[in-house]
């Protein structure tokens, strides 16, 4: 299968963006861009594109590719996270206060309060319970 043809069929039969597409076949999105619109009917108007992006489907991949360390504006790993759980834990048990705790973590990991926060109560990284 050439690469106009794997383009066509990841776009128009997979559903999948022109991103997803670019991602998969190692190329540039512009490039899944051109090639569309010089071989086949051309890109998704935007009403076709949000119809496709607000099915449960769609969020549900979306948040299955986007959980944890395959998010790109993640700055921890899963193992670090586990520690900060454990760490904090420790902490508590010691005597720190918590927000004492939180602050030396935040320190510690490179990362703001907030974020240990929603770590050790499990609004983020809730996959790793």
């Amino acid at each position: 299968m050439d690469i106009n043809q794997a383009v066509s069929n990841l776009y128009y039969s997979e559903k999948l963006s022109t991103r997803q597409v670019a991602r998969q076949l190692n190329i540039h999105p512009n490039t899944v861009r051109k090639i569309l619109h010089k071989h086949y009917f051309g890109t998704r108007n935007s009403s076709e594109a949000y119809m496709l992006r607000s099915t449960d489907t769609y969020s549900q991949k979306l948040s299955a590719t986007q959980t944890g360390e395959l998010n790109s504006g993640s700055k921890l790993t899963s193992d670090q996270v586990l520690k900060i759980r454990g760490l904090y834990l420790a902490m508590l048990n010691s005597g720190y206060k918590k927000s004492e705790a939180q602050y030396e973590l935040a320190d510690q990991f490179r990362v703001k309060r907030p974020t240990i926060s929603d770590i050790v109560l499990g609004r983020t990284w809730k996959h790793l319970d």
